[in-house]
């Protein structure tokens, strides 16, 4: 199965939802009436791209054909937003939704993985770009010449990993000078290693 865009899943977990409440499918009109469009017509698109993405099944000319296709070999990993500090990377607050993927992606327990937005243009040069999706392990300690998700403060950052004695230097990889490497000591903490990116126009629909 291919990635889903932010509104197909949001279409998705609808489904589901409203299935799970009313106890059969809905109709494409309760569908776009529950997500605030004005006609069934609206939602056709995303009804369209779930199913040749292989999330569902249709069958034409029926009100309520729609079935949600359960598939066991895809996990949902959770996508956080801001990350503040003394607040869990997982807790309930940051999580703004689910991305399934590929179990391939992961390595042993799903749950030791999270998605966090990529901003800005500080890590270009390692194929991070402003709007990709990271897939990032949840760990306290990093291999040198890893990629870190790293929490200096309220800050966070991710950076290219590069750690001395006493000290360690979290560095851009960016065409762009007004990037410089930071120094940190005591007050760094690792939040977890990037794993892979999703780029950002995969998301977008």
């Amino acid at each position: 199965m291919n990635p889903l865009t932010s509104k197909q899943q949001r279409v998705l977990r609808t489904i589901r939802e409203l299935q799970r409440a009313n106890g059969r499918m809905p109709t494409r009109q309760e569908l776009a009436s529950h997500l605030g469009y004005r006609s069934a017509n609206s939602i056709q698109q995303y009804v369209s791209a779930l199913r040749e993405k292989g999330y569902l099944e249709v069958e034409k000319h029926k009100p309520r054909g729609v079935t949600v296709v359960e598939n066991p070999a895809i996990v949902t990993i959770p996508l956080i937003g801001a990350v503040s500090c003394g607040s869990p990377l997982l807790a309930q607050e940051n999580i703004e939704g689910y991305v399934p993927v590929d179990p391939r992606l992961v390595r042993g327990d799903p749950g030791r993985f999270f998605f966090l937005r990529a901003h800005g243009d500080s890590m270009t040069a390692a194929g991070i770009d402003d709007g990709d999706l990271l897939l990032v392990e949840s760990r306290a300690t990093a291999d040198p010449g890893e990629i870190v998700l790293a929490l200096i403060g309220d800050e966070a950052t991710v950076k290219l990993y590069k750690p001395g004695r006493d000290y360690a230097v979290l560095a851009p990889k960016s065409d762009n000078p007004a990037h410089r490497p930071i120094i940190t000591t005591s007050d760094c903490r690792i939040q977890g290693v990037v794993r892979t990116a999703i780029k950002r126009e995969q998301l977008e629909t």
